[in-house]
C-alpha cells in the first residue's frame, strides 16, 4: 500500500493517514472531534445494530451537528471503517441461499416436488438472472505482452545466467553507486486549510 503525502489535504484524508500510521499525521481538534463522531456512528452500527437514519438522528442528537451533516459523516464512516451494510446484505443472501438448498433436498428426500419446486423458485429469487451488464471487464482477463528493453550489457549478463548454472555474481554487473540529496517537503501553514 502506498501512503500518500498531500500537501493540502482534507479532515477525512488526515484521520485516514493517521489511522495508517500515527505518526505520520498530526490530528487538530477538529479532526480529533470528527474522528469521534466517526467511531461513534461506526459502534453504534456494529455494536448496537442501528440503521441508518437511527444512526443519523442519534449523531444528530448527541452532537452539535445538521441533520445533512450527519448524513455526509455516515458514508464516511463507513468508507473509513467498512461499510457493513453491502457485507451484510451479502451475508444475509447467501444465509436465506443455504436454508432453501436444505429445504429443497429435504424436498426431494420425502419425494414432494412441488415443494422443491417452491424453493428452487424463493432461490432463484434472491439473485437477478436478468442483469445482463457484465461485472468483470473481459479485456482485464486477457493475457498482456510486455515488452521490456533492457541495456545490451544487462542482456548479456542474462542470457548468460540462465544459459548457465543460474548464477548471478551482482558484483561485477559495472553498477556504481550515485550521489543523491533527500528533499524535504516545505512546512505548510495551519491555517491555510481551515
Amino acid at each position: 500500500m502506498d501512503i500518500v503525502n498531500f500537501t493540502k489535504d482534507n479532515s477525512y484524508q488526515r484521520i485516514k493517514a493517521w489511522y495508517i500510521d500515527e505518526n505520520s499525521v498530526k490530528l487538530s481538534q477538529k479532526d480529533e472531534k470528527l474522528k469521534d463522531i466517526l467511531v461513534h456512528i461506526w459502534s453504534l452500527r456494529i455494536n448496537n445494530k442501528y440503521t441508518k437514519h437511527q444512526i443519523i438522528q442519534i449523531i444528530e442528537r448527541d452532537y452539535p451537528i445538521s441533520f445533512s451533516t450527519a448524513y455526509r459523516y455516515y458514508p464516511l464512516a463507513m468508507h473509513l471503517f467498512g461499510d457493513l451494510d453491502q457485507v451484510n446484505l451479502a451475508a444475509e443472501r447467501m444465509v436465506f441461499r443455504e436454508k432453501f438448498d436444505n429445504l429443497y433436498q429435504m424436498a426431494l428426500k420425502k419425494g414432494d416436488i412441488d415443494a422443491a419446486t417452491r424453493a428452487l423458485t424463493q432461490a432463484k429469487s434472491l439473485y437477478d438472472f436478468h442483469d445482463t451488464v457484465q461485472k468483470v471487464d473481459p479485456k482485464k482477463l486477457e493475457a498482456s505482452n510486455y515488452i521490456i528493453k533492457l541495456p545490451r550489457n544487462v542482456t548479456k549478463l542474462l542470457t548468460k545466467t540462465l544459459s548457465g548454472d543460474g548464477v548471478l555474481d551482482f558484483n561485477n554487473i559495472g553498477a556504481e553507486d550515485v550521489d543523491f540529496k533527500v528533499v524535504e517537503p516545505e512546512d505548510e501553514d495551519e491555517d491555510q486549510d481551515e
